[in-house]
């Protein structure tokens, strides 16, 4: 369009033609248009105006309620699902006649073995007078007692106390206790499952939890949990090697047998001091050879079991097979003290693998030398489709990696500086660190499939965010893989009466939170995900309503 022209209506010069040079462009405009008279299109009456208002006000103050409601806890929600008690400390209860008691723990979880001489029991009124003793079952006690007899003075001879019983020591001839000793260490709590399942042969039918907790430092914030059979016991060292930090872990017992191999393990002075430091619960399932439902691995209640039993604010839930950076416990020390656990936020880390035919390199030590294995074709993006896709590893976290933004990182820990966020979607599968009184996992999934995107799908539901950690990652090498015990999760889904995620949950999520529950709640990042969807966010919320 010519911009010497005013296209607002059509003119007519006088005096000359419309292609007259400049000079006769001084001659008088006149125009042409004339106004016309249009009908008006009909438009809402004042009623219809009042009730698109009210409608509209509705619509809007049910979005505002649904925001703002408080949502019930999800482990309220959820059917069938266990209750979990925190487990009991090694401990030690000694009474004298007087009714006068006292608890007595381990010196340190690094012994393996204390002692308390006579000079410790004089000062709790026990000594040479002991009524009754209760040991936790997951330590095992002994009570020296020196002989009363006359004549044989200072004679004393160490006597055992059964686990998970009152002895009574007036009756039982342990009255006149010189010194007590504890052992709490793994031997001495699988010595009191075997003593259990042998003294009573129907405990094989009933599921036994021991728990050996450890003691943890108040600036410690967050517990690194894991879940595994007795055959993970050696995978599971190079974890213990890259986390500094506490670690809770629950071993499954698949056969009554494994009880042996367990000890065997443990029997190294090597292995018994690697796993010193760790919390340790041992699960024997009740084992039925008529239903062989010991064989469905219960990966989540595992995990539950785990989570229980740690005692920082925070935790990180990973697989046995994953190795996590060597420097994620430090990030995750120095950004979790400034997150209030009531902020409902999961903290991804990424994961990625490397192929079989690499397996003898070393782990890499940095997002730089991940990035460098991904474009060398030794490592790749676990399951890059919907199982991990959305989180954005190869779009965002590779592409961020430089050593210049590690140096950033190292300067400023903040969680917005470290990370990026992603928006949830269906099917996804991530490892996250999330407060520990986050909803459990659905113990009604078993053996492999649907127990992460199930859970993944509850915080979503809660409106969790998402915010992806660029600088961290776990990795794993590939191996022939274990079939699971049972035929695995293929074979129990076609099983009748087995719970899954597209049947049974997936209905049960949308009775709870509406049909919308697999959208995005709350999501306010750029990236929409893997399928680069693009959706605009504001829609997603309202739709997620």
């Amino acid at each position: 369009m010519n911009k010497n022209r005013r296209p607002f209506y059509p003119v007519k010069r006088h005096g000359g033609n419309d292609d007259d040079d400049d000079t006769k462009q001084s001659s008088t405009y006149a125009s042409n248009y004339q106004p016309t008279n249009r009908r008006r299109r009909p438009g809402l009456s004042t009623r219809g105006c009042i009730a698109l208002g009210v409608v509209v006000s509705v619509t809007f103050i049910l979005f505002i309620r649904h925001l703002t409601k408080p949502i019930a806890s999800m482990n309220q929600l959820l059917s069938d699902q266990p209750t979990y008690t925190i487990p009991t400390s090694c401990h030690v209860q000694l009474c004298n006649p007087s009714n006068r008691c006292s608890t007595w723990y381990p010196a340190s979880h690094h012994q393996q073995e204390t002692l308390y001489e006579w000079s410790d029991l004089v000062q709790q009124g026990i000594y040479r007078d002991l009524a009754t003793v209760k040991v936790d079952p997951t330590c095992a006690a002994f009570v020296q007692v020196e002989d009363e007899t006359p004549g044989l003075a200072n004679t004393s001879r160490w006597f055992p106390i059964p686990s998970g019983h009152v002895v009574n020591c007036l009756e039982q001839k342990c009255r006149n206790v010189v010194a007590l000793k504890i052992q709490h260490d793994i031997l001495a709590l699988l010595a009191q499952l075997e003593s259990t399942v042998t003294q009573d042969p129907n405990q094989l039918e009933q599921e036994i939890v021991m728990a050996r907790p450890t003691n943890n430092t108040l600036d410690q914030q967050v517990t690194l949990v894991s879940q595994f059979s007795v055959n993970r016991l050696d995978v599971f060292t190079k974890v213990i090697d890259a986390w500094t930090g506490p670690i809770s872990i629950a071993i499954y017992l698949t056969e009554w047998d494994d009880i042996k191999a367990i000890k065997t393990f443990f029997s190294n002075s090597i292995n018994a001091e690697l796993y010193e430091r760790i919390t340790m619960t041992i699960v024997k399932p009740a084992y039925n050879k008529n239903t062989n439902e010991h064989l469905r691995y219960p990966i989540n209640h595992l995990r539950n079991l785990a989570v229980k039993a740690s005692s920082t604010p925070y935790v990180f839930v990973m697989d046995a097979d994953f190795v996590p950076s060597t420097t994620l416990y430090a990030t995750a020390q120095s950004v979790l003290p400034a997150m209030e656990t009531t902020t409902r936020t999961a903290i991804v880390v990424p994961c990625f693998a490397m192929h079989e035919e690499h397996g003898s390199l070393p782990l890499p030590k940095t997002m730089v030398d991940v990035k460098k294995m991904v474009d060398d074709g030794i490592a790749y993006i676990t399951d890059p489709g919907a199982g991990h896709g959305p989180t954005l590893g190869k779009e965002m976290a590779l592409a961020m990696a430089s050593s210049t933004t590690i140096t950033a990182a190292a300067n400023d820990k903040s969680l917005a500086s470290i990370s990026y966020e992603v928006c949830y979607e269906s099917q996804w599968e991530p490892y996250y660190i999330v407060p520990r009184d986050a909803p459990f996992y659905d113990v009604r999934f078993k053996n492999q499939g649907g127990d992460k995107q199930s859970h993944a799908l509850h915080l979503n539901a809660e409106r969790y965010r998402f915010m992806v950690l660029t600088q961290e990652f776990m990795m794993h090498k590939d191996h022939a893989k274990l079939v699971w015990p049972g035929g695995g999760f293929a074979k129990a889904q076609k099983e009748q009466q087995s719970w899954s995620y597209f049947g049974g949950f997936m209905r049960e999520m949308e009775n709870h939170y509406g049909r919308n529950v697999r959208w995005p709640h709350g999501c306010s990042a750029l990236a929409i995900g893997w399928q680069e969807q693009r959706r605009n966010t504001l829609g997603m919320a309202i739709g997620a309503v």
